[in-house]
């Protein structure tokens, strides 16, 4: 029988994070387009890692241009929700599912780089 173990997480903890997210975000969409690091995943292989394009996503997205945002890469815009959410408290203050949530989106984002990418 294999044991199964529930993973809560507390929410309440990610404030701080969420509002450094947010605050590099909007810092983000007023520095030149050029600043950043290419990912080294893509640079060696030629294969987009799942988070290509989330730093263009959120500056983009806060620098007001959305359809630009979500074309480089949703997940940008989901973090960027979640990121509101947690910062307000305006979710549960625990979550079950949240890594479950989150693996779902990295490999949905993933999905999506390797389409835009034409490695699939």
């Amino acid at each position: 029988m294999i044991a199964h173990t529930t993973y809560e997480v507390d929410v309440g903890r990610l404030r701080k994070p969420a509002a450094i997210f947010l605050a590099g975000g909007l810092l983000l969409a007023h520095l030149p387009a050029g600043v950043g690091l290419p990912c080294p995943m893509r640079s060696v292989t030629g294969v987009p890692c799942p988070f290509c394009g989330v730093t263009t996503s959120v500056r983009d997205t806060f620098g007001g241009h959305l359809r630009a945002g979500l074309a480089a890469a949703p997940l940008g815009l989901l973090l960027i929700a979640a990121a509101i959410v947690v910062a307000l408290r305006l979710g549960p203050p625990r979550m079950k599912l949240l890594r479950l949530i989150l693996i779902a989106a990295v490999v949905a984002e993933w999905s999506f780089e390797l389409l835009r990418f034409h490695v699939i």
